[in-house]
């Protein structure tokens, strides 16, 4: 598609295009195509405009009425749709309309995620299952995955690993809950492995009453691990340099469950064998990727982290070589750009 003359508007996940959803997604795709655009402003015309999940969705719906020929493009990449309901799926309209993110009062806000999927011309997702939800209200639905190589400084080289085995666990605070699931089974290895945990050092809400120091849920797991606070100068480097990336999901918990396969392609373009629970993205991914390294339970991980130990340092690096064959062929760059290109096609 030919931007040129076309006004864009993006309403990014930080002001300053910041945060990890700016920049390996549409950030990402801008920079590469060279399109021109601007934080979107509710009182400005645009021919397309970009809203991710943290826009105001009541503003935006108001706008699409007073221009109908301005191209809505909604970027939905969790599946908040998908959660049961629970008090902060319940109070999540409340809490927004409190903190002045939103402008209308959703005694439900699931119903005003419905309003934006069907009023707007593109969705963008992140799963087949949030695509299969999504298209019951909208055509018009891509699934796109995030692009990590700008954020990568390291890659794995070596596969020796020493007396004990350097798991790391890498990925925001709020999810952190996902690696206490597994306590049990590092309690029980803990002889065997050592725990490196890289995320936020805090968990932020949007009340600040609410906010918790990240040290205070990783004190439910009982072993020893070592803390790095996220920071994308150094993140690739820390994970290069262990043996083995694990991926916990709580199977209760359908917002984690239904992520994509983001975090499983951001460790094979390091270059680190992953081992992960069965969700159905990185069920998919891992099973066409021709590697055994799925969990269903806690047995299971037990099961595989030993076996791993012992297993030959060939046999893992012919491991990490099949996870970036997969990468080769279903992930790079262009593939990537295709499908942005599929996207905005598609409003014309």
């Amino acid at each position: 598609m030919n931007f040129m003359g076309i006004k864009v508007g993006l309403w990014p996940y930080g002001p300053d295009m910041d945060k990890a959803g700016d920049r390996r997604r549409f950030g990402f795709y801008a920079k590469e195509r060279n399109i021109d655009f601007e934080i979107a402003s509710i009182d400005k015309e645009y021919d397309i405009i970009y809203l991710t999940m943290g826009c105001n969705i009541s503003d935006w719906l108001i706008y699409k009425k007073r221009y109908p020929n301005a191209k809505l493009v909604f970027e939905i990449v969790d599946s908040c749709f998908l959660q049961n309901l629970n008090f902060f799926t319940r109070s999540r309209g409340i809490i927004r309309w409190m903190a002045g993110k939103e402008s209308k009062f959703y005694l439900n806000y699931q119903s005003a995620i419905t309003s934006m999927l069907k009023s707007a011309d593109a969705i963008v997702c992140s799963s087949a299952t949030q695509k299969d939800f999504i298209v019951q209200y909208n055509d018009n639905v891509h699934i796109s995955l995030d692009y990590f190589l700008n954020d990568i400084t390291h890659k794995k080289t070596s596969f020796t690993t020493q007396k004990k085995l350097k798991l790391v666990w890498e990925g925001q605070a709020y999810t952190v809950n996902n690696l206490v699931g597994l306590k049990d089974v590092l309690k029980k290895l803990e002889d065997k492995i050592e725990l490196h945990v890289i995320t936020d050092p805090d968990l932020v809400f949007p009340f600040k009453i609410f906010n918790k120091k990240t040290s205070s849920i990783l004190s439910h797991i009982q072993c020893k691990y070592h803390f790095y606070p996220w920071e994308k100068e150094s993140f690739s480097k820390i994970i290069s340099e262990m043996d083995l990336a694990i991926i916990p999901i709580d199977s209760h918990n359908a917002l984690h469950w239904h992520k994509p396969e983001n975090k499983l392609l951001l460790f094979w373009q390091i270059g680190i064998p992953v081992l992960t629970s069965n969700t159905p993205a990185y069920t998919q991914a891992i099973n066409k990727a021709g590697l055994p390294f799925l969990c269903s339970s806690s047995q299971d991980w037990i099961q595989k982290i030993e076996e791993y130990i012992e297993m030959k340092e060939n046999q893992r690096a012919k491991y990490a070589a099949k996870a970036n064959d997969y990468i080769q062929n279903n992930h790079t760059k262009e593939i990537i750009l295709q499908k942005w290109d599929k996207i905005f096609s598609s409003l014309y």
